[in-house]
């Protein structure tokens, strides 16, 4: 993937979630490791005082993930899961209900993290022409979360080959302010960021 010139590179995997401002959209995306890093910024919000909402679309999230970091940590983790809620949409057309749902409630004090969102509307199951028509459908929902205000963190990898994805994904890419590609070589985690002003768009 190639990223523009206003790319930086970092090791701490905290610092994204640490200077992101809660208003533009983020992605995090890579060929892995970004679901599993994805639950570390989870609990740094609950750490922070932030209730987390996941959408879950492919079984992404690992309630264990959440209560490994809390135990380093020398903490129960009951009080951090019960600060995460989960819901899980398993077709395209649970998702786009589920998004348009937060969109309209609008909860306080809430960070928003939508799971591997493509994974469904590329399944064998759903016909070439309508899941692109239902990906683009849910493109035009994510990009009403900045101007309504409410905190959306979205979890991709860019590894489908399907040819949906591969034309859906650059839209996606274009429509965050923050982009995250995560790289993990040799045991090494690393950040590359992108991040473009809310009001250049």
């Amino acid at each position: 993937m190639n990223l523009t010139e206003h790319s930086q590179v970092s090791t701490n995997v905290y610092e994204p979630i640490q200077n992101w401002n809660q208003r533009d959209l983020g992605l995090l995306t890579g060929e892995r490791g970004m679901y599993r890093l994805a639950h570390f910024w989870q609990y740094a919000l609950v750490c922070s005082g932030f209730q987390v909402f996941n959408l879950d679309c492919a079984i992404r999230f690992n309630p264990f993930t959440i209560a490994e970091e809390t135990r380093k940590q020398n903490l129960q983790p009951e009080p951090f899961l019960e600060q995460i809620r989960v819901q899980r949409a398993f077709t395209p057309y649970q998702i786009l209900d589920a998004i348009q749902i937060i969109l309209n409630t609008k909860e306080e004090n809430t960070i928003y993290f939508l799971l591997a969102p493509c994974k469904q509307f590329l399944d064998g199951d759903v016909k070439e022409d309508e899941g692109l028509f239902l990906l683009n459908l849910m493109l035009q929902l994510i990009k009403k979360f900045p101007g309504e205000n409410v905190p959306l963190l979205i979890i991709e990898s860019w590894t489908y080959s399907h040819k949906n994805f591969q034309i859906f994904f650059p839209k996606l890419l274009r429509t965050t302010q923050n982009l995250w590609e995560l790289k993990t070589e040799e045991g090494l985690s690393r950040i590359r960021t992108r991040k473009t002003s809310i009001t250049g768009i």
